[in-house]
């Protein structure tokens, strides 16, 4: 597809970190236990997929991450730091961002419940890495008018559950237009491996094409890649043939010319640095 073409499709470019022409953050929803737990189920045989993250997953992303130089966001369950401390320290002390993912990936409704479980998962991060998330996923895309209010009361400078636009914009946190509050929106469509691998039954090497082409389209467009990935088995990447797509991706991604890789934290503080630039 020819880059002039691509560029007539996209929306405007902001300015990106050190002037970048493309901004790329990796986000790992770890997805462990804490998602089958959330489910009733016992996370054993059939359902143990989510310990592949523990076990296996992470630790494989962690040596791609790192070959490649990429600061990644782990998004954590506060369940699943319960239960696997020394993995989320391991993960804070390679330079990766650890945020809020829910604390049994709840995909139900929370109703009047909601503030005390981000609470609970906020203090849960909090003390096992020694450092206070700033940025929150939510694990089912469920929000309510609890959500965001709550999260900034805790300090929370960025929402990443959205996916309504091609690039960040100011939160709306109760009736107001926030200047301390970004959303990042994330493309659960085409740049997340479950929807691929569960939904459409894909080959690692079709899931591959598709984020390449999505790479040079935004690439040569307005230059916010947002990429999501699960290491756990079973619908995620974090067997080997599905780790290899990540890891030939981030070398794809390398050989372009201007990109520029930041945790969604580091791309959040850029982004509020000068709101008026940002709003909707």
């Amino acid at each position: 597809m020819r880059e002039d073409l691509l560029r007539g499709l996209a929306a405007p470019k902001p300015v990106w970190p050190d002037g970048a022409r493309c901004v790329v953050s990796v986000t790992v929803h770890m997805d462990g236990p804490a998602l089958e737990v959330g489910r009733k189920q016992v996370p054993l045989g059939i359902h143990s997929r989510g310990r592949y993250s523990i076990k296996r997953g992470i630790p494989r992303h962690l040596d791609i991450l790192a070959r490649h130089g990429v600061p990644a966001t782990f998004f954590m369950c506060g369940y699943d730091a319960e239960i696997a401390p020394g993995l989320m320290r391991e993960v804070h002390a390679a330079g990766h961002e650890i945020a809020a993912h829910g604390y049994v990936h709840e995909g139900w409704d929370l109703g009047d419940a909601e503030p005390e479980l981000l609470e609970r998962t906020h203090n849960i991060l909090s003390d096992c890495v020694g450092e206070a998330p700033v940025g929150w996923c939510s694990p089912s895309g469920r929000k309510s008018a609890l959500t965001l209010p709550t999260l900034r009361r805790l300090g929370y400078i960025y929402d990443a559950s959205e996916k309504d636009d091609d690039t960040p914009y100011l939160a709306t946190v109760g009736d107001t237009v926030s200047d301390q509050m970004i959303v990042l929106p994330n493309n659960t469509v085409s740049l997340d491996d479950v929807p691929a691998y569960r939904e459409g039954q894909a080959l690692a090497a079709e899931v591959l094409e598709n984020w390449i082409q999505e790479l040079h389209a935004i690439h040569a467009g307005a230059g916010y890649l947002h990429l999501t990935y699960h290491p756990r088995s079973g619908f995620g990447s974090g067997i080997p043939a599905r780790a290899a797509v990540v890891d030939a991706f981030l070398a794809e991604a390398r050989r372009l010319p201007g990109v520029h890789f930041c945790t969604l934290k580091d791309l959040a503080r850029h982004c509020l640095a000068q709101p008026q630039e940002w709003a909707r």
